[in-house]
């Protein structure tokens, strides 16, 4: 009776575990803490994306045709009903947080910022997947942790980065006084991460379709080889490729920096602690809402304990941000 009552908080945890991590593992590698403020925010806005993603995607399956062939279905639902509306609204947030955020000051702030619209987007689409997976949660959780959860990360990075890229082009070396270097960097945004993630659904939409279609055939098993191929191709070539371009920006951008920076290692604590805390709020309210009387006892307490905890370190976060903008007082002579 315990464990069936925990399982929709080990689901919830479970779905929006691996966005934190990753997050984590982000932000905890800049030297440069950004406020948590702003960081939570983009992850808020991603989650936000989410939803509207699924409600334009139920309106476009009523007018977009899928045709039989199994190969044409795969590519035109990939195209239309996943990359172009999905990146359609993450990619602008991430934009409009680069041209209207003043924390936004520095090129890698944009991986940053990317990373955590495409995160937040992944934490619910997460929930969504391993809910509906009834028994086999745990399963599709993991396999969903190695790459799709990553994966959308890496998507925002690649867009963030692009957009820095951008705003800051004559410090990044991005074409500056080329013609129209600029619109064409922010349609890069756009543009890099829909046809990734076109490539990669297309992918996974193909192999369920032969997998239901022609299941048991050598022409089935064929093509499901390829593309399963295809699919860790793509996704970790993507990941990879976000990896090397936040690389890139942060090498020049170190060259740019002249003011104090301190070493990564003395934010990984406090952002460790501020995610912990987000993370158990969700797990809290789920205890509160499906669990059995120990749960709805355990539930507050433990919501209580995660807020206070999650404050506590977006307020150590914010302050620290917000210093690096005061001009340094000069030393005495």
């Amino acid at each position: 009776m315990l464990e069936s009552a925990l399982v929709p908080a080990a689901v919830v945890a479970a779905a929006i575990a691996p966005a934190l991590l990753f997050l984590w593992l982000v932000v905890a590698a800049d030297s440069r803490p950004e406020p948590a403020r702003v960081v939570l925010g983009a992850l808020a806005l991603g989650a936000v994306s989410a939803v509207a993603a699924a409600i334009v995607e139920i309106a476009l399956k009523q007018v977009v045709p899928l045709p039989a062939d199994p190969w044409l279905s795969a590519n035109v639902t990939a195209l239309f009903l996943a990359g172009i509306p999905e990146e359609s609204l993450k990619v602008p947030l991430i934009a409009a947080i680069a041209l209207r955020s003043r924390d936004f000051d520095e090129p890698m702030d944009g991986v940053v910022y990317g990373t955590a619209v495409g995160l937040g987007f992944a934490a619910l689409e997460n929930v969504g997947y391993v809910a509906g997976a009834d028994a086999q949660w745990h399963t599709v959780a993991i396999w969903r942790s190695l790459l799709s959860v990553p994966l959308h990360g890496a998507f925002g990075a690649i867009a963030g980065a692009y957009i820095a890229r951008a705003r800051f082009a004559g410090v990044l070396g991005s074409g500056r006084g080329q013609r129209w270097h600029r619109q064409r960097l922010f349609a890069m945004a756009w543009l890099v991460p829909t046809v990734l993630h076109t490539l990669f659904d297309a992918s996974v939409f193909s192999i369920k379709n032969f997998s239901d279609a022609a299941a048991g055939t050598e022409e089935g098993a064929g093509a499901i080889l390829l593309m399963l191929l295809v699919m860790l191709v793509v996704g970790f070539g993507t990941i990879v490729y976000a990896a090397l371009l936040a690389r890139r920006i942060a090498r020049r951008q170190r060259a740019w920096v002249s003011t104090k920076r301190l070493p990564p290692a003395h934010w990984r604590g406090i952002w460790a602690e501020c995610l912990i805390g987000i993370g158990l709020c969700f797990v809290a309210v789920t205890l509160v809402l499906t669990g059995d009387a120990v749960g709805k006892l355990v539930g507050p307490v433990l919501l209580v304990a995660a807020i206070a905890l999650a404050r506590r370190c977006a307020r150590t976060l914010n302050e620290a941000a917000r210093s690096r903008h005061q001009p340094v007082a000069p030393a005495p002579t």
